[in-house]
């Protein structure tokens, strides 16, 4: 038996998808602020990359590119994901330090 086809306005589109984005949103920032987020991975299983890029007002490729740098990263485009995911800046500042001293510069991993 076929589905029928909801009638709903673009309107109600809209809120739904505003609901959908708040209820990741919200997520992020749980993880974010209960310590459980420790690579940029975890926050697209969430919200997709491109998403997360568009959200910041950044291109896709600049995003990805800081993402593998994090170092890259200006102190605006740091306030603007503190602001995005409602957290505190220095959650995401202590978050982008230990992505820079726990990535191997030249694909090999530091002599001890």
């Amino acid at each position: 038996m076929p589905r029928k086809k909801k009638n709903i306005s673009e309107k109600e589109k809209k809120q739904e998808e505003l609901r959908k984005r708040q209820h990741k949103l919200n997520s992020i920032k749980t993880d974010f602020e209960a310590g459980r987020i420790k690579s940029f991975e975890q926050v697209f299983a969430v919200m997709v990359e491109s998403r997360v890029a568009a959200e910041l007002r950044m291109g896709f490729v600049t995003f990805r590119n800081k993402v593998n740098n994090p170092g890259d990263f200006t102190t605006n485009e740091l306030i603007r994901i503190a602001e995005l995911f409602d957290v505190d800046i220095n959650i995401i500042l202590k978050f982008i330090f230990s992505l820079i001293n726990h990535k191997p510069k030249s694909g090999k991993l530091d002599p001890i």
